[in-house]
């Protein structure tokens, strides 16, 4: 072998421990939500699973970049709000990976966010405390983007799904 065939093994070498390490240092978004019936959300970027009432085991990839912390499962459920609390003020609300459909504000730093890529699921989220509660619709073709343009609906066939536990998932800061 040559000098510079052991630099560039070396070099992947180290690359890959490095990513390695990078991979199982990293904590991962993990989240549990109860509903009132007993039933649970549970999320985990880490072991890659979501358990929703609708589906159970389905891998869920964690999206997040600088700018946004995102969470899909690629098959219905989907969730992108922005890493910095003063970047919402600004509506840049296209740069997420899920731009919201519906935005509904109540108070300060509580908002109302559902989205196209998961019309299934509308997520109740603070700014400080990130998401703290997710609705499920009665069935699993439910669609809150049109929902709320139903004078007929009633509010309480949505399952509410509120955050167990002191930990914040998605929160966010500055």
């Amino acid at each position: 072998m040559t000098r510079n065939t052991h630099m560039l093994i070396l070099i992947v070498t180290m690359l890959s421990a490095a990513a390695a390490q990078s991979v199982s240092e990293h904590p991962g978004i993990k989240g549990k939500f109860s509903a009132s019936n007993g039933d649970v959300i549970e999320l985990d970027t880490k072991t890659g699973t979501l358990v929703t009432p609708h589906s159970r085991g389905t891998a869920l990839q964690d999206c997040s970049d600088k700018f946004q912390v995102c969470l899909t499962d690629n098959h219905g459920f989907a969730f992108a709000y922005f890493r910095k609390c003063n970047d919402a003020a600004f509506g840049d609300y296209k740069r997420l990976r899920f731009p919201p459909k519906v935005v509904s504000v109540l108070h300060n730093t509580d908002v109302w966010v559902v989205f196209d890529a998961a019309p299934n699921y509308m997520f109740h989220y603070a700014d400080s405390k990130g998401i703290v509660g997710i609705y499920v619709g009665p069935t699993a073709s439910f669609d809150f983007r049109i929902a709320f343009h139903d004078r007929s609906f009633q509010s309480s066939t949505l399952a509410e799904f509120r955050i167990t536990g002191s930990d914040t998932l998605a929160a966010c800061g500055e």
